[in-house]
């Protein structure tokens, strides 16, 4: 594709995990998960399971299913609780989560640094940044973990499917975080299946990265930089 022109009519969306942010290692499996929940929510081992058990499900099918809308996981944790008799303030589910999701972790997530740079320098020449992540983390938790990453601080709009939503590759995922008046989309992420080729269906720019080897020296050169 030839080099940007449209200027501040270009917007370019960032994925997160595997592209600007690291996972150095997988997201804890149910019984992790469990642990926090009974240590973090003060319930009994076997109530926890159950609600683990619940929530996992319900977002599994809705993984497996790519044109379903994601549940949104606080929601999903409190109805499960509430079904067994059970209530906790919203502060208490989101510090479950933190801690269930390895939030707390110093060596789980890592800022990639060639990525933090690109979107710096990308809203720094005068272009929209944004971010989208297929994620299990509300919104609050997420921003939370991006800002304690040290992430730049440039995105004009996240959208974070733990909120409840389309996920991608769903392309209304990509309408919703691509709405405005611009004249040029460019979608950058490591996924091929979830962000470049529904991406490309859209009629977008796209910039593959690899984790292994953060290289943005391709969207640069879309953009004219």
């Amino acid at each position: 594709m030839s080099a940007d022109t449209a200027g501040a009519a270009t917007l370019v969306v960032f994925d997160c995990f595997g592209t600007l942010v690291t996972e150095r290692r997988p997201m804890p499996e149910p019984p992790e998960f469990t642990r926090w929940v009974v240590d973090t929510l003060a319930v009994d081992p076997r109530l926890a399971g159950e609600v683990v058990e619940s929530v996992f499900t319900t977002l599994y099918e809705a993984v497996l299913d790519k044109s379903a809308l994601q549940p949104a996981t606080l929601g999903l944790v409190d109805k499960a609780l509430r079904e067994r008799g059970v209530a906790r303030p919203q502060e208490d589910l989101h510090r479950a989560l933190w801690f269930a999701l390895g939030c707390a972790d110093g060596d789980r997530y890592e800022l990639c640094g060639p990525a933090a740079q690109a979107a710096t320098r990308v809203a720094g020449a005068g272009r929209t940044v944004r971010l989208m992540s297929n994620c299990y983390l509300p919104g609050t938790l997420m921003r939370r973990l991006l800002r304690g990453l040290g992430a730049p601080e440039v995105f004009d709009r996240e959208l974070f499917t733990a909120d409840g939503g389309p996920k991608k590759p769903d392309a209304r995922a990509f309408e919703l975080i691509g709405s405005g008046p611009f004249q040029r989309r460019i979608m950058v992420g490591d996924s091929p299946d979830n962000d470049i080729a529904p991406a490309r269906r859209l009629g977008w720019d796209t910039v593959q990265v690899d984790p292994r080897r953060p290289d943005f020296s391709e969207l640069y050169a879309l953009l004219g930089m």
